[in-house]
């Protein structure tokens, strides 16, 4: 738990008269504001803070996956500290690993986080997604079918099972005799048991005919049943689930063989054609049917671009390379790239138009754009040396000026409370232990 008086710190922040002109201007979707000046972590304090303070989801576009995994675990800690966003509604949306064109599928853990992030968005648990410029120009299905991927299962209501196992099949669960890592599922009688992603422990589900009787944790290495609940979440692994629909949607387009009739003809059709997946069908899903991209799915999102000509840069080599992927695939006018993702010059024109706000290190004037700055500068580096860290502490307390240092465990932190202690400088512990507050 934090304590109060760590808030109290960062609550300084949301007095700059530079923050206060950011959230009104995000406040009053009036376009795009040019905030400068920021460091990495500092970048990281104001988004935490913009989204507490504006109460709406962000989307914090930057260059790439790896620059995605810097950003979310910092922007979790300080939406911890600021009393802000919960942790687990500060998501990544990875682009894909791989080009489309290649006869490559992703690989099965973005596909997962891709998958679970989408539905967070789609059902409102997103409070700050960040994503890659790539991932955010890809073409994607609405809401209502990104918020089906996941089933809620809650005790005393009705599924039928076989609707419930087919389910789990085409958003990438596996059958197994038992359960053991994430994605199985096992049934045997009226008994199934589940690990679902981001569960600490699967579940295992009686049913009375239809009817959920129970739901309990097990212990996937005893097998042992625990822990009652009244309901369980069973979150997807795949983004594309499998569908006669979307099969017969890809096949036709790469085919050229038109698969006509109802909905029930057509799914049959594709099963009597012996039409299945194949590595990397899941780039070609958008031809099935689209409504838009990331922007679309999260109509009352701000968006916030993390150094925007870099990002720009960085989307224009993305393109190039899936035009090149597509001229060596031979695959021609049957699919395009720009049916499967955004041109740049329409994606650009898309940013540009969403209200938020251009993050910057070193500010760049545009005409017409209103600009704030911020006066950052980074945290010095110490390299291992605690007296060196130590006086610089000193340094700032002798001006009258407050230092908050973070640890990654109250193990480290208690071991440099004794540094501090050792030192002769004067601290104070901003988080409880399991004895109580410190």
């Amino acid at each position: 738990m934090v304590l109060p008086f760590v808030r109290d710190l960062f609550a300084d922040a949301e007095k700059l008269p530079a923050f206060s002109r950011v959230v009104s201007h995000l406040r009053a979707n009036a376009g795009r504001i040019i905030v400068s000046g920021l460091t990495l972590s500092a970048k990281a304090l104001l988004i935490s803070e913009l989204q507490k303070a504006g109460g709406r989801p962000l989307i914090v576009v930057v260059r790439n996956n790896e620059a995605a995994d810097d950003y979310v675990p910092v922007l979790q800690a300080y939406c911890e500290l600021i009393g802000g966003a919960v942790a687990d509604s500060v998501v990544s949306l990875p682009a894909r690993d791989v080009l489309p064109f290649q006869n490559l599928s992703p690989h099965p853990e973005i596909q997962e986080q891709r998958a679970i992030t989408l539905w967070k968005i789609a059902t409102g648990e997103a409070s700050i997604v960040v994503v890659p410029a790539a991932a955010s120009a890809l073409r994607l299905k609405s809401a209502d079918y990104y918020s089906d991927l996941a089933r809620t299962l809650r005790r005393g209501e009705s599924f039928d099972t076989d609707n419930l196992l087919e389910h789990l099949n085409s958003v990438g669960y596996n059958s197994t005799d038992i359960v053991e890592m994430p994605g199985d599922y096992a049934l045997r009688g009226g008994i199934l048991d589940v690990y679902s992603p981001e569960a600490d422990r699967p579940v295992r589900i009686e049913f009375f005919g239809d009817e959920v009787e129970s739901i309990r944790k097990f212990d996937p290495a005893s097998q042992r049943s625990s822990s009652p609940a009244d309901e369980t979440v069973l979150l997807p692994l795949s983004d594309t689930p499998v569908s006669e629909h979307v099969l017969g949607a890809i096949h036709t387009r790469l085919s050229g063989k038109r698969l006509s009739g109802s909905e029930g003809a057509v799914e049959h059709a594709v099963r009597a054609a012996g039409v299945t997946v194949f590595p990397g069908w899941e780039f070609y899903a958008p031809v099935s049917g689209t409504s838009g991209t990331l922007f679309d799915l999260m109509p009352n999102g701000s968006v916030l671009e993390d150094e925007p000509d870099l990002l720009k840069a960085e989307l224009d080599q993305f393109w190039e390379r899936v035009e090149q992927a597509h001229e060596r695939s031979g695959i021609g006018n049957l699919v395009r790239p720009e049916e499967l993702y955004t041109p740049p010059d329409e994606w650009w024109d898309k940013l540009q138009a969403a209200p938020g706000a251009d993050i910057e290190h070193l500010g760049v004037t545009r005409p017409g754009t209103e600009s704030v700055e911020f006066h950052t500068q980074p945290s010095p580096r110490f390299h291992g040396s605690i007296p060196a860290m130590l006086e610089e502490v000193k340094k700032h307390v002798a001006e009258n000026r407050r230092v908050l240092v973070i640890a990654p465990n109250i193990g480290e932190m208690e071991r440099l409370a004794d540094f501090f202690t050792e030192y002769g400088v004067s601290y104070r512990l901003g988080s409880s232990t399991r004895g109580g507050e410190s």
